[in-house]
């Protein structure tokens, strides 16, 4: 086969190895999607990220305006009073607010899925600062208006993002017992409320709220108050702490992790007063973290494909430089079987990887594919050193492989390094090699036994 044909064959193969390759790749795709799908749907059994907002003071009003206008009648004009009715809510934010949680964390399986869900206990307190309620009363200087403004029935409010998480509630207000009952009374998004008596003649009050919850994956709190200062910790040895804020102090070991925020109302951009308040119009800032896991199978056989081309290139070209060299003729399909064994190399890992582990299913798979390999390379190259020479450079590069896998933020260093020296181990190789005068390779004399 004259070299331009080999060449061409050669090239034809690799766009089938590339095939086979997207093969691969849309099928952790599709594992991934059904290992985010069994999380949803753990989360709608249990329940799902939890974000805490609040607690919050609702003090509800209606205002009454009386306006005189006046009518044409068939008897002439007269005069009479027109009312409307206008209720909503005074929203106090806590003065100062403080959260302490501790979260026991366990891996909920199912099938060979699985989620980390949550128990936590947390202890809300803090002190509203209460204004005067006239405050909040609109008057007006012109005769032919009257407004009047009624007061209603106070309420402490609580948001939850998932109330099936509460597994116990219990709290004071000025050291009185509070009764929750679902809902926020129309406050905000889901939650709970608690009817509470406040004195006028107080100008603040403390509360403290004890909470059981539960969740899945992520626990958020909102710093409502003018001074926040939230505290976390927790069995889980990989958090990633999210929302708007980092912790000013943090541990994380392998017991578990500790964490801790400070924050105040000039970086929340919140306000104690909210006259109107729903999900969008309160403080959206919040902190908290996920509980990750830093060795996610799919991620790993994602980022592993992602060098696949260039590991069936390098593979390819050494095999075709072997028997360029040594003048052996290498039959196309020997060159498929060596590409398929390649491709499935990503199979078992991804496979492998849903029972075992990553690393465990990594290694198998380059241990399967190496011996195979070396095996069959020393019978298609008619030595079985050169085969041993194959499985040696085979090894390394898996072994490199996996370094580059484990080792993110040298990654780009990493590879690069190695195409750099492929490059001039291909040129020392071939530094004498006459490839205008490349004479027809001899078949090989080796044979199988």
């Amino acid at each position: 086969m004259k070299m331009q044909w080999r060449i061409v064959t050669l090239v034809a193969l690799l766009l089938g190895m590339l095939f086979a390759l997207n093969l691969v790749r849309g099928l952790v795709f599709e594992r991934q999607q059904r290992a985010q799908e069994v999380r949803a749907e753990i989360a709608q059994f249990s329940a799902g990220e939890q974000t805490v907002k609040g607690p919050f003071l609702v003090l509800p009003l209606t205002e009454t305006v009386a306006t005189l206008i006046e009518k044409q009648t068939p008897e002439g004009k007269i005069s009479e009073w027109q009312q409307t009715q206008n209720q909503r809510n005074i929203i106090l934010s806590p003065e100062q607010f403080a959260a302490n949680g501790r979260l026991a964390v366990e891996s909920l399986k199912r099938g060979i899925f699985e989620a980390p869900i949550y128990r936590s206990d947390l202890i809300l307190s803090g002190k509203f600062a209460l204004p005067a309620r006239s405050d909040f009363e609109r008057t007006t200087s012109s005769s032919r208006e009257k407004i009047s403004t009624q007061w209603g029935q106070p309420y402490l409010t609580l948001s939850l993002s998932d109330v099936r998480g509460i597994q116990n509630l219990h709290g004071t207000l000025a050291g009185t017992s509070m009764t929750f009952a679902p809902g926020t009374a129309g406050a905000m998004g889901s939650g709970v409320h608690a009817p509470i008596t406040l004195s006028e003649a107080a100008h603040s009050v403390d509360f403290k709220l004890n909470l059981k919850l539960g969740g899945t994956t992520q626990l958020l709190i909102e710093p409502i108050g003018k001074e926040s200062h939230v505290a976390l910790s927790g069995n889980w040895p990989h958090p990633s702490f999210s929302g708007n804020f980092a912790p000013v102090e943090r541990s994380v070991t392998a017991q578990g992790f500790t964490a801790r925020w400070q924050t105040s109302q000039l970086a929340t951009g919140g306000s104690n007063t909210n006259a109107k308040c729903g999900e969008s119009a309160c403080p959206s800032a919040s902190l908290g973290l996920r509980l990750i896991d830093p060795v996610d199978r799919y991620v790993l056989n994602e980022r592993t494909l992602k060098y696949a081309e260039l590991f069936v290139l390098v593979l390819f070209g050494a095999v075709f430089l072997m028997s360029v060299m040594r003048k052996i003729a290498i039959h196309p399909v020997q060159y498929a079987l060596v590409g398929a064994a390649l491709a499935l190399f990503f199979l078992l890992t991804l496979s492998l990887s849903e029972h075992l582990g990553f690393n465990k299913a990594y290694w198998i798979a380059a241990s399967a594919s190496t011996l195979l390999l070396g095996y069959y390379v020393s019978f298609v190259l008619a030595a079985w050193q050169r085969g041993v020479g194959f499985a040696v450079v085979l090894a390394a590069l898996y072994g490199l492989l996996f370094g580059i896998l484990q080792s993110e933020d040298m990654a780009l260093l990493m590879g690069s390094l190695t195409l750099f020296g492929l490059l001039s181990g291909v040129m020392v190789l071939t530094r004498k090699l006459d490839w205008q005068g490349l004479s027809a390779p001899t078949t090989p004399t080796f044979k199988a036994e």
